[in-house]
């Protein structure tokens, strides 16, 4: 059998590709940061946020109350947990994962009056010392 002859080809070399980035879904949220604010307020006396947490603060509550936190965490915060009388666990996580970046910027949480459900709930956890709530 007579070997045949391929036709010469040539590869062509594929264009430089951007990489794209896919943002997953249902990834959690983290409070925002500014690096630059952070110096900025090093140099400024710290002013005071208050937040007032409502008698009945769950799940369906935790858009505003990340909303009001994410504007109070380069400042000193005082919580009025006073009025809690039912709170479940995901704005406890919201709460903890707060004062956590509040103090990591060097500023303090304050507690007002925290009502005996918040701290047996926070207890209940296992959160009220590292909350600084007892």
């Amino acid at each position: 059998m007579p070997a045949r002859n391929k036709p010469a080809t040539t590869k062509k070399v594929p264009a430089v590709r951007k990489k794209r980035v896919v943002k997953k879904k249902g990834s959690p949220a983290k409070f925002p940061t500014n690096n630059a604010g952070e110096k900025a307020d090093a140099g400024r006396q710290s002013s005071t946020h208050t937040v007032t947490l409502d008698s009945v603060v769950v799940i369906n509550n935790a858009r505003s109350l990340y909303e009001e936190f994410a504007k109070a965490i380069y400042t000193d915060v005082n919580i009025d947990a006073s009025a809690v009388e039912m709170i479940d666990t995901a704005i406890l996580q919201l709460l903890y994962a707060f004062v956590i970046k509040v103090t990591s910027t060097n500023h303090k949480i304050n507690w007002i009056n925290p009502s005996d459900e918040f701290i047996s709930r926070t207890k209940l956890l296992g959160l009220s010392r590292n909350m600084g709530i007892a």
